[in-house]
């Protein structure tokens, strides 16, 4: 019988509220570790959640205005809203430890992170340029966050959990072209693996 959903996955799904793909991961992230759950508009407000005015209506009480370099969404590289102080607000017991893009001098650096992370049963969100990653021909450039469900460096691939409310929960990725996506999206944008481990 074919699985429904993965077996081996190590976390449970969550569908984002549109620009709030930051908070919705740090739920999955807080559902694994039973820690009890906050609404994510809250969770991005602290993280500087900003929104076109046009959205307004699908959210009880959000900043809008306009689009910042790393498109809408959360503003986790502007200092007023760092994820650490957010966290700590929020008394969610999580802290993030950056390892970003200009990390890594080449791709095979890039692999070895991957293998440790796999061996360590880290939970890590990456950071990258949505079209760069799922729509070449795309034109605008805009940050996504996923949470880093499972590594395959024989297939040279990477599965992830996507909380995009318009794609699958599920996704296999190329290592390459992960990680081009996240030299594209840069580490002034936050490019890179954000390492979550309890406070």
């Amino acid at each position: 019988m074919k699985e429904i959903v993965p077996s081996d996955s190590r976390y449970i799904p969550l569908t984002q509220q549109k620009w709030c793909c930051v908070p919705t991961c740090l739920q999955m992230v807080m559902l694994k570790h039973k820690i009890p759950l906050l609404p994510a508009e809250l969770i991005g407000n602290y993280l500087g959640l900003i929104v076109p005015k046009s959205a307004k209506k699908y959210f009880f009480n959000v900043r809008t205005g306009s689009r910042p370099t790393s498109g809408f969404g959360t503003q986790a590289n502007k200092v007023r809203f760092a994820p650490n102080k957010a966290l700590r607000r929020l008394g969610i017991p999580l802290k993030i430890t950056w390892s970003l893009i200009n990390k890594f001098k080449d791709l095979d650096q890039f692999r070895d992170y991957l293998a440790r992370a796999e061996t360590g049963d880290k939970d890590i969100l990456v950071c990258f340029d949505w079209p760069s990653l799922f729509n070449k021909k795309e034109k605008e450039h805009w940050g996504h966050v996923c949470v880093l469900d499972k590594v395959y460096l024989k297939e040279d691939k990477v599965r992830i959990i996507d909380p995009d409310w318009e794609g699958p929960k599920w996704r296999m990725v190329k290592i390459k072209d992960l990680f081009r996506a996240m030299v594209i999206h840069g580490p002034k944008n936050s490019g890179g693996f954000w390492e979550l481990s309890r406070r």
